[in-house]
């Protein structure tokens, strides 16, 4: 088939793209040009802007695809630009959303009880509240699923949404995994685990978040319909920082504290909760029954998996101010719940 990517060059992009092109498709992807990758041979690009909305609806009207895979769409404006540049011209568009458009981690991102189910169907109520992040960067993925299935309703677009969870893993942009890596490099001696290390935060390896995508192209059972998609088996914040310490054959004490005494970070994607970055209230786990019946299964396991992406971060090293670790404000608090 004739694919063309939206994005593509980052994250889980250059993963999808190699294995389409494994596949026997013909692979175009469209990016700004901003990330130095090497493609597969044979893979076309075309640079432009997502949201240089009449350009990029002029560029994508010479393409004449039968898949299009839309990465990047942001908002309601972005999802505007994507029908209309398609509409009527392609079997599929396949849409990457997001967990956050569960009233689920609504609930967790303003910290309030939630009576919804675990583990979350597609069919879990969506949240009310919209910009969750912000109007700066016009960032929301429940606004893109409303214009996409009003679309499908209206004109029959062919749109296929999958949700995608936190993503982990070599090359990944938000590496969670480096509040763990970086207290073992400093040899920490204790570690704290928010309510025992028990909280479940849905994870996406990028290779299984790839083959997310791979099972619903040209699926006639993917038309018009949304997934939920995340790896099959999830781990505890617990299992992960003991997982991450045995790769690194560290040895330190777990010390459970009281929610109510975690020291609260910079309120954002990374941190919904607290400053441990899978600390989350509560669980979002997906229910994953719908997208298994397509062929869905994790690529990866969660230890191979968790291990390459630490093995990853030891050679690359971030910089995010968010990883960073206040260990005096967090000793104090450690020394309360051992001393009890």
């Amino acid at each position: 088939m004739k694919i063309l990517v939206i994005g593509g060059t980052r994250r889980v992009g250059p993963l999808l793209v190699s294995n389409l092109v494994r596949e026997g498709h013909r692979v175009t992807v469209f990016h700004r040009g901003r990330t130095s990758i090497q493609l597969p041979p044979g893979v076309e690009e075309l640079i432009g802007d997502r949201r240089d909305y009449s350009r990029f609806g002029g560029q994508m009207r010479e393409l004449d695809p039968e898949v299009v895979v839309d990465m990047m769409c942001s908002d309601d404006q972005d999802a505007r630009s994507l029908i209309e540049a398609f509409s009527g011209r392609v079997q599929q568009a396949v849409v990457v959303s997001s967990y956050e458009v569960y009233a689920a981690f609504a609930d967790a991102w303003f910290r309030r009880s939630s009576k919804q189910p675990v583990p979350i169907p597609e069919s879990a109520p969506l949240r009310d509240e919209l910009f969750l992040y912000g109007t700066a960067h016009r960032y929301d993925k429940l606004l893109v699923e409303r214009q996409l299935v009003a679309a499908g309703a209206s004109s029959g677009f062919p749109y296929t949404i999958i949700r995608w969870p936190a993503l982990y893993g070599p090359r990944d942009t938000t590496p969670r995994e480096w509040y763990y890596v970086k207290q073992v490099l400093d040899r920490r001696p204790r570690v704290m685990l928010p309510a025992g290390g028990q909280s479940i935060f849905c994870r996406g390896y990028l290779e299984n978040m790839a083959f997310s995508i791979q099972v619903t192209i040209g699926n006639p059972l993917a038309c018009q319909t949304i997934f939920n998609a995340c790896d099959t088996q999830l781990l505890t914040v617990r299992q992960i920082v003991e997982g991450v310490a045995a790769i690194l054959d560290h040895r330190w004490e777990a010390i459970s504290v009281p929610r109510h005494q975690v020291p609260g970070g910079s309120h954002d994607q990374a941190c919904p909760y607290s400053i441990d970055p899978y600390d989350i209230e509560p669980h979002l786990q997906f229910d994953l029954s719908r997208i298994c019946q397509l062929g869905y299964r994790d690529r990866v396991g969660p230890y191979r998996a968790l291990e390459d992406t630490v093995c990853w971060l030891l050679d690359n090293p971030p910089s995010h101010p968010w990883m960073s670790v206040d260990y005096g404000r967090l000793d104090a608090i450690l020394d309360r719940c051992a001393a009890l």
